[in-house]
């Protein structure tokens, strides 16, 4: 099914790592607890050892840094990973070690689904700040205004959200979804956080009860 078919079958939803526990949005975990840490940092590691540039080698990979929109429709760009930034690694466990945890965003993939920027006169007034017209943007806040309170500063990497080079998705060999790491930095303990995320450009509609363009989840850290 091509992406413009059906408003809803053809929007992209979100989703987020880590999510050990498939059946619960819930992440929990004791700062500076060790084994209650461990689930979720392995479970970032493991997922994103399938981005490691080993693993991305072979004549269908082009080198995409300079690419604003990718010409080659049958290759795939190759995702660098450096793009997530330096805090949110394994070397500092994904910031759960110090109460900054990050979270890994996706969209879901639909086969020949491509982004539409917004004219510069309608970019809406969530993201007018920081908008590119080459990138779907991703913002973060909580659901309620106390959860907006205590979620504290919030960092995005990259910061321009999910680059245009990387659609459509056409089942190329070897392709990988751009990622965004989203990284709570001083979010308040001992306090259950609702947290929605939503991803922007002027074909993606949000609609919660169908989980587009959205995604919600759960952070307590004890």
């Amino acid at each position: 099914m091509r992406g413009p078919e059906s408003i809803f079958r053809g929007n992209p939803g979100l989703s987020f790592r880590p999510n050990p526990d498939y059946d619960s949005t819930l992440i929990r975990y004791v700062k500076g607890d060790g084994p209650t840490t461990r689930k979720y940092i392995d479970h970032l590691e493991a997922y994103i050892r399938f981005y490691e540039n080993k693993n991305q080698i072979g004549d269908n990979f082009a080198v995409c840094e300079a690419i604003v929109r990718r010409e080659q429709r049958e290759k795939v760009c190759r995702f660098d990973i450096k793009t997530l930034g330096g805090n949110c690694v394994k070397q500092q466990n994904y910031g759960y070690d110090d109460g900054m945890p990050c979270v890994l965003l996706k969209l879901n993939k639909i086969f020949d689904w491509e982004p539409v920027p917004y004219n510069l006169s309608e970019v809406p007034e969530e993201i007018k700040d920081s908008y590119k017209e080459y990138a779907i943007k991703v913002t973060c806040k909580g659901e309620l205004p106390a959860d907006q309170e205590n979620l504290g500063d919030i960092s995005y990497y990259p910061n321009e959200g999910f680059h245009f080079k990387y659609y459509p998705y056409l089942n190329q060999q070897g392709y990988r979804s751009p990622l965004v790491f989203v990284q709570f930095e001083n979010p308040k303990t001992g306090i259950l956080l609702m947290i929605e995320c939503k991803a922007w450009a002027k074909n993606i509609i949000h609609n919660r009860l169908q989980k587009l363009g959205t995604i919600h989840f759960e952070l307590l850290i004890d």
